[in-house]
């Protein structure tokens, strides 16, 4: 998210929490977004996107369809809503072949909030050009060379 912001983009870290209700289990969830200064757009990153649609005991024909399934989901609102469904109701269909019940979890009302529900967007702050070097890690001071000579920004001053 760093290096979008860097880039000059509306990068910030969205988190979703919503409390039970109305036969919804609560949840959390984490992501990043991007909002377009021009039209005010919000792009969706997620990092770990295939991951959340992962089943125990799948049928070859969700096998086959979440293959295709980015790793990292980079778009628009629109899109990841669409693609959610689709998911969720093929998880339902391949749960339900092989004759398990279909947790609260896997549901697609639970996972469009996960993208969709009630957030906080966090912008992280960004050390300038002319701070401190206090704050600046080298990384061949824990045995290993930094990348292309680079410095590493003090986990302290990231959380800020």
């Amino acid at each position: 998210m760093l290096y979008l912001q860097q880039q000059g983009y509306n990068a910030a870290t969205c988190k979703t929490k919503w409390l039970t209700n109305g036969g919804l289990n609560g949840g959390n969830y984490e992501f990043i977004d991007v909002i377009r200064s021009d039209t005010n757009e919000r792009y969706y990153i997620d990092l770990s996107f295939a991951s959340e649609f992962s089943l125990a005991r799948e049928t070859k024909e969700y096998t086959r369809l979440t293959r295709h399934i980015p790793r990292v989901y980079v778009g628009k609102g629109d899109d990841l809503k669409a693609l959610v469904k689709l998911v969720s109701d093929a998880g339902r269909r391949s749960l339900k072949a092989k004759g398990l019940f279909l947790p609260p979890w896997r549901k697609n009302r639970f996972m469009q909030m996960k993208w969709f529900g009630p957030h906080r967007r966090t912008v992280s702050y960004i050390p300038t050009v002319s701070s401190s070097l206090n704050n600046v890690v080298k990384c061949s001071a824990v045995g290993f060379n930094a990348v292309n000579s680079g410095v590493f920004v003090n986990a302290v001053m990231r959380t800020r």
